[in-house]
């Protein structure tokens, strides 16, 4: 026979234990639904991922097929083909009149970057008319560092125009742009920068001499006085030069 004291014992061990089983079904379920919470949350969080994911792969694509597809509209084209005609046909009758070897338009630009994220600033030729016998170099004229022109370009930048009657006086000057002009043969230069509507230098109108002594500066400025706020009008509409990317 089992005394009452021993089933008061062994009734209050079966409680304890029925009690940490119940307690440990009810650890195993808890965990069991945290498992679930936060799998579903990294459900959630991967799904959130994989959209931001595809936003982000969609508005690059956009902006790779903005800067691809810079195509002019026809209109556009039209429009930018008549101020390129009508600039040519002023520099050409620039030409004319001052007897000049070569008339042409420069504009300035940047290109790439250096190490810090500074650009490169540079000038392309976009307008060239030559006389007779004089070899065209706008084609060799194409991302050059205003630098090589550095004596020039800063005259046109402060003074906005340069004056070089005989070449030979450049030599204790700036001797890169020196021999950048006697190996072409350029004797004489004349330049005055062009500005947009901001009133920004944007590049310049350049007549070169092969002989020095076809060089008139009065004739020069006479005609000047009359052409150029056409020609520097024309070039602001005409929008420049596109930067680099």
């Amino acid at each position: 026979m089992i005394d009452v004291a021993t089933l008061t014992a062994l009734s209050k061990l079966l409680f304890d234990g029925l009690a940490i089983l119940i307690v440990f079904i009810l650890y195993i379920k808890g965990n069991q639904k945290r498992d679930k919470e936060y799998e579903a949350e990294r459900e959630e969080q991967k799904k959130r991922n994989e959209e931001l994911q595809k936003n982000y792969n969609s508005m690059i694509q956009d902006i790779i097929k903005g800067v691809s597809k810079k195509h002019l509209t026809p209109v556009e084209s039209k429009n930018i083909g008549k101020i390129e005609k009508q600039i040519n046909d002023i520099i050409n009758q620039i030409l004319q009149e001052t007897g000049a070897s070569r008339v042409c338009i420069v504009k300035y630009h940047n290109g790439n970057k250096d190490m810090t994220g500074k650009s490169f600033l540079k000038m392309s030729m976009t307008n060239e008319v030559v006389n007779l016998g004089v070899a065209p170099i706008m084609s060799d004229f194409r991302d050059l560092f205003r630098s090589l022109l550095a004596y020039w370009c800063h005259e046109i930048e402060t003074k906005e125009c340069c004056i070089i009657s005989d070449v030979e006086n450049l030599k204790n000057i700036d001797i890169t742009m020196y021999q950048y002009l006697t190996v072409r043969n350029i004797e004489a230069k004349y330049g005055v920068g062009l500005k947009d509507s901001e009133g920004n230098i944007i590049g310049f109108i350049c007549i070169e001499y092969l002989n020095k002594l076809d060089f008139d500066l009065e004739k020069i400025n006479k005609i000047m006085t009359k052409d150029f706020p056409k020609i520097e009008t024309l070039v602001a509409l005409d929008g420049g030069v596109e930067y680099e990317l």
